[in-house]
């Protein structure tokens, strides 16, 4: 009896040992991967447990996407080190409580004949996905991908457009420290953006460095903000993409494909962009109608940075900041 307890122990230390070599060589080619360093042995601890944590949720969510209990999958991208406390902290939007809208409000009055499926990437008119880092400046992201998009719906040529341009010069908005579309539309529309090219992204507020003679003005009638789905859609399909507010978890960090469906932050604290929409039909889920939407956070993350999100529940607010400009041929 003794003797079986020590093989029972042993084995116990033999699975735990090959556990923790799997997950150190796990942790150090995920690090390798996306570049991760760490200023301290005690950050490098901290981050490792939130990976682990990260994890074992990855690995019991995708459990439940393979057996058809949930439209999404995860994975483990360059955000896998973050704890909940960090996501919750990572806010790039100004509260719309503290910050009122003052742009004219746009409906639609028939939404029957709408296509069933709209993507405006099908029609080169979507710049790559771009990447933020930790400047909160999502909403010069989603404001510029808006714009690149629908000025080349009407030039039919796609240009990349500054986003660093907004981040300095909107004194209307906070550059790294959070942002409202609303107002950086606005700002466009007044003082048009420079090429990407003639104003690199920095990822840190400097200096305004605005220059008129190669900003590229936009013809623009107006800025508008709507509220409902329906009228967003209508947007979408007849006019090209807008901007929203989304309210971001650990979950949707970590969303890698698949119709999103997860849980949600309890306020909005990040812009997007949705370039389109669609319905998907399975088995498991029957009809599901999504949104196709550009993020900010780089080609490591969702489908080379796009993403679906579920249509016509108001996922996360979605439909709460949506907000974009016309612009005239």
């Amino acid at each position: 009896m003794h003797f079986n307890k020590i093989l029972a122990i042993l084995s116990v230390l033999v699975v735990c040992t090959r556990g923790s070599s799997f997950f150190d060589e796990e942790w150090h080619a995920w690090k390798l991967k996306y570049g991760k360093a760490y200023p301290s042995v005690e950050e490098e601890e901290s981050r490792r447990k939130a990976w682990e944590d990260n994890l074992h949720m990855v690995q019991k969510h995708n459990a439940l996407a393979d057996q058809g209990l949930s439209t999404f999958r995860m994975a483990m991208n360059h955000f896998a080190d973050l704890t909940s406390e960090k996501v919750k902290s990572r806010s790039c939007l100004f509260p719309t409580e503290q910050h009122p809208v003052h742009l004219p409000k746009q409906t639609y009055g028939s939404h029957s004949n709408l296509p069933e499926h709209v993507d405006w990437r099908e029609s080169k008119c979507v710049t790559p996905a771009k990447q933020q880092g930790i400047c909160g400046s999502c909403w010069a992201f989603a404001t510029v991908g808006a714009v690149e998009s629908r000025l080349c719906i009407k030039s039919k040529e796609l240009v990349k457009l500054s986003e660093q341009q907004l981040v300095d010069c909107d004194s209307e908005d906070g550059g790294c420290c959070g942002g409202y579309p609303a107002y950086a539309l606005l700002y466009a529309e007044m003082n048009g953006v420079m090429r990407a090219e003639d104003y690199e992204y920095t990822g840190k507020k400097m200096a305004c460095s605005y220059n008129s003679d190669k900003a590229l003005f936009l013809n623009a009638s107006k800025s508008y903000v709507m509220t409902g789905e329906e009228n967003m859609a209508s947007s979408v399909a007849l006019e090209g993409p807008i901007t929203v507010g989304f309210g971001v978890n650990q979950e949707f960090m970590l969303y890698h494909e698949g119709v999103f469906d997860g849980s949600c932050a309890s306020n909005m604290n990040h812009a997007i962009i949705i370039v389109g929409y669609g319905t998907e039909t399975d088995d498991e889920n029957g009809s599901q109608d999504y949104w196709i939407i550009k993020n900010s956070w780089g080609e490591e993350w969702g489908d080379k940075g796009f993403g679906k999100i579920k249509r016509n529940v108001n996922k996360c607010s979605i439909s709460e900041m949506a907000a974009t400009i016309d612009i005239l041929g």
